[in-house]
């Protein structure tokens, strides 16, 4: 049997072995926090049924998201219960392998495979072109489609492990590609932090500082896909920016979908926003309610250097923020892939009514 972390978004350490328990712990690599993200495959146990253990805590309320190509991903309790054993705050799994099965990853949560972009981006006729080159010498990609005065800067990734905004990502392109916006040109970096998604970082809180703290206003970023959004935004303009993350490991607020509140002055336009998306949610659709968004200056959202609120200070922007979707939701909504996509589907129909009802009739707040 082989515990391997040899592929995109790999990430793992085995400990030890004892009989049929592996003891694990995941990378934190060169973050300077502790970060939750894992990723691995098993090669060589067909027949048999093994126990994965961490250390701490890093699964989610489902288990672990289980895959057998790398593309398509299941929660593990959608499995039948009666071949596998996993509880909630155990910090261990069991999985049995059938005869059959060579190669099954297991990971935190839905990994989001550049590969599946770069299908997305062909089968929808998107040209992927260059942004950049990274740190590794990886040619950033990144799209861009459409036409008119107004830019939208659409990005994902800037914390490498946060899946869950590309698959949100996705159902916004979709969406605008089948009813674009009038007058308007979109710009899309789907993985801003290349090199981490690649090699599996956490790309959370990376020393010095991460991406998304990559945006300080007169200071030169250290990041050159970083440097090439701002470039980009600062030629041509940045009438909205939507940057897809996802939150913390679990819990509370990170249970569920919000928007970053990151301006008192445009408080009444993320309010609007809020109501159009929230009218705009699918029956089949991973579920998003304007109670959830995360009030300005409350708790972590304070003022920072990222990459929503450097796009929200432009004086042409309309409006400017990050949405964080979680990594598994809760039992009455769940985390899928399907559902995600649908989502950003969502997402986007509800922008395209905001541009249409709203834009450049609300005025800013200026208590």
């Amino acid at each position: 049997m082989m515990i391997s972390k040899d592929f995109t978004g790999g990430n793992i350490s085995v400990v030890k072995t004892e009989g049929d328990v592996v003891y694990l712990e995941n990378e934190i690599r060169d973050s300077a926090t502790d970060w939750f993200y894992w990723a691995f495959a098993v090669e060589g146990a067909a027949g048999k049924t093994l126990t994965f253990r961490f250390g701490a805590n890093r699964l989610g309320y489902f288990g672990p998201a289980v895959s057998r190509d790398l593309k398509n991903w299941r929660w593990l309790n959608e499995f039948p219960q009666d071949k596998f054993a996993y509880e909630f705050g155990k910090n261990e799994f069991t999985y049995s392998f059938s005869e059959n099965e060579d190669k099954v990853w297991f990971a935190h949560d839905m990994l989001y495979h550049p590969d599946r972009f770069f299908g997305f981006a062909k089968e929808k006729g998107l040209e992927i072109k260059e942004l950049c080159k990274s740190a590794k010498g990886r040619s950033i990609p990144f799209v861009t489609f459409g036409t008119g005065k107004k830019t939208v800067v659409l990005t994902s990734r800037h914390h490498a492990c946060e899946a869950t905004g590309d698959y949100v990502l996705e159902g916004v392109l979709d969406e605008l590609l089948k009813n674009p916006l009038k007058d308007a040109k979109v710009f899309c970096v789907p993985f801003v932090d290349y090199d981490g998604v690649i090699d599996g970082d956490q790309g959370k809180e990376r020393r010095p500082h991460d991406h998304n703290r990559d945006y300080e206003k007169d200071v030169p970023s250290i990041y050159s896909s970083t440097a090439a959004i701002r470039k980009y935004a600062d030629e041509n303009g940045c009438a909205y920016a939507f940057d897809f993350h996802s939150p913390w490991h679990l819990g509370g607020a990170n249970d569920v979908e919000f928007i970053v509140v990151n301006s008192f002055e445009k408080a009444d336009r993320f309010k609007a926003f809020g109501k159009i998306f929230e009218e705009e949610i699918s029956d089949d659709s991973f579920g998003y309610f304007t109670k959830n968004d995360y009030p300005y200056m409350s708790g972590w959202n304070v003022k920072s250097a990222n990459f929503a609120q450097y796009m929200s200070a432009k004086k042409e922007n309309e409006i400017a923020f990050s949405l964080e979707t979680p990594y598994f939701g809760t039992e009455d909504n769940v985390v899928s892939q399907e559902k995600l996509v649908r989502l950003g589907r969502c997402f986007a129909r509800a922008f395209k009514r905001y541009t249409e009802k709203s834009e450049g009739k609300i005025p800013l707040n200026k208590e």
